[in-house]
């Protein structure tokens, strides 16, 4: 199943218009939409963030969300900074940091896409000129450029009980003007519906990993223990390293013999923790 959450009722109108997505009379407390033919599920949380990590956790704990699932989180955002983000510009969040916090998140983008990337803020309150004056450092020196909305860190935090980093996307489209409260249901309807071919062939791509994924075709435990002997993992190391192992398994690709060839070119085992990381990174692009 993949499970699309959207702030706003007009958000949610192009996906259900393009999967002829059905209301769930017996959802009462937010309003979802689904379609069992296409295994998806949208709902619309409402704004802000104890409202989006409510509906993430209602929804998913009700459907059981879990291996072989997927998150979509969608909508409109604001663009800060000069030089990008035009009105109706869509993006695919790799970054998102909570304001309030300053704690960052980073969804695994694991799929080839073809997609503009960008970070994502997410804030208590719709963008206004005030931000700035707030939090100068934050967000001019350390960010010129970013995206900014008010659900995606709480969709991510409350997406998080259920699904793995790879398992969320996070799709957001600029406005029309640097502040979302101004723009209207017509212009956000909009908006949404200018990128939806795009959008729905990322969800059969996901559709598809997700069936694989479901069948459960493990990590080889053996080859990857070896690996991180070889390349003196450290546990994050490890836990990215199986990640790519995952893709690649997913994608259908050769990873094994790409792993062979660094071990048959010299590349690998390694003799220190400074080489290691050094053939880690190489391996990792060969990977993908």
């Amino acid at each position: 199943m993949i499970y699309i959450f959207t702030a706003a009722c007009y958000e949610a109108s192009a996906w259900i218009a393009h999967f002829q997505l059905k209301k769930d009379v017996g959802q009462t407390r937010f309003q979802t939409f689904y379609s069992e033919n296409a295994k998806l599920c949208l709902t619309v949380t409402g704004a802000g963030m104890i409202s989006a990590a409510a509906a993430v956790s209602s929804i998913c704990t009700a459907n059981g969300a879990g291996k072989g699932d997927f998150l979509i989180h969608a909508g409109i955002c604001a663009a800060v900074g000069a030089g990008r983000g035009a009105a109706g510009e869509l993006f695919y969040c790799h970054k998102i940091t909570e304001l309030t916090t300053g704690r960052q998140f980073y969804p695994d983008v694991l799929y080839r896409h073809g997609f503009c990337e960008a970070e994502l803020v997410t804030g208590a309150k719709p963008w206004d000129t005030s931000e700035t004056a707030r939090a100068p450092v934050f967000l001019e020196e350390e960010k010129p450029f970013f995206l900014f909305d008010t659900e995606a860190a709480a969709v991510y935090q409350a997406g998080s009980y259920f699904f793995a980093p790879h398992q969320m996307a996070f799709f957001k489209i600029v406005s029309d003007c640097r502040e979302t409260a101004a723009v209207t249901p017509e212009q956000g309807k909009r908006l949404t519906g200018l990128h939806m071919e795009d959008l729905a062939d990322y969800v059969k791509m996901l559709d598809k990993a997700g069936r694989k994924e479901g069948q459960g075709e493990p990590v080889p435990e053996v080859l990857l223990k070896q690996l991180c002997r070889d390349l003196y993992c450290s546990a994050a190391m490890e836990a990215s390293l199986r990640q790519h192992i995952r893709y690649c398994i997913l994608a259908g690709i050769d990873y094994e013999g790409r792993i062979l060839k660094m071990y048959r070119e010299n590349g690998l085992p390694c003799r220190n923790k400074r080489e290691g990381k050094r053939c880690f990174e190489e391996l990792k692009r060969r990977l993908l």
